[in-house]
């Protein structure tokens, strides 16, 4: 069915356990809550999570302007998804992103990343060169134990790392830059933990890894 609202109108209080998935047809909606403000459109939808999971709305949902949403209960909005792929995988991204808001992008300062050029820094050689070029004196397998991964999760790992210059691996070989780069790298690491560690965050500190590599390579 389609509905019409008039600006201001609540669609959804947040709290609210709505049966409903809504497709803006026309105009607009306004989404508060968590401290955030945004807009949808036309084309765009909302309360999925009600919906298909029956949980309640993160956000207060008000018409923007003069707004006609379609409302389709959880069988019609699943024919709207499966004659729609392109909502689909809008649907997917949504979620995939709500369920994973709390874990950082991937980038050179990341736990995993730092843990990774740990487990090499103690057998890197050469000193300077700022791109992953030198061979470290360390096998896949014996990293894979040291950093306590598996082998094929530690090749995942490699994958993502690689794309930050610090290493890269290839035809069964470990390549770094210059362990100068690699030093830098952990003095920022150290410096911004231990900042936000006096700060109260929580979650942050020392780590007994870096503190160990550290000592083996004179940080």
């Amino acid at each position: 069915m389609e509905k019409e609202f008039l600006p201001g109108d609540t669609v959804i209080l947040a709290g609210e356990v709505s049966p409903h998935l809504f497709l803006i047809k026309r105009g607009s909606v306004k989404l508060e809550g968590n401290g955030e403000t945004f807009f949808l459109s036309a084309e765009d939808f909302f309360g999925e999570e009600g919906c298909f999971f029956g949980k309640p709305s993160l956000f207060n949902v008000t018409a923007g302007e003069e707004t006609l949403l379609e409302l389709m209960e959880s069988d019609e909005a699943e024919k709207f998804f499966a004659g729609d792929p392109k909502a689909a995988f809008e649907l997917f991204i949504k979620n995939s992103a709500r369920t994973n808001e709390k874990e950082e992008p991937f980038n050179e300062m990341s736990r995993q990343h730092i843990k990774l050029i740990a487990g090499i820094l103690p057998y890197v050689v050469k000193k300077d060169g700022s791109e992953p070029v030198h061979e470290a004196g360390i096998d896949l397998e014996t990293l894979a134990s040291q950093i306590e991964l598996s082998k094929d999760k530690l090749l995942n790992l490699l994958e993502f790392s690689g794309r930050l210059g610090y290493v890269a691996f290839s035809e069964e070989k470990i390549f770094t830059c210059g362990k100068d780069k690699l030093v830098s790298l952990f003095k920022k690491y150290n410096r911004e933990k231990i900042f936000s560690g006096a700060k109260g965050a929580k979650g942050l500190g020392t780590v007994s890894f870096l503190n160990i590599v550290n000592k083996k390579t004179n940080i």
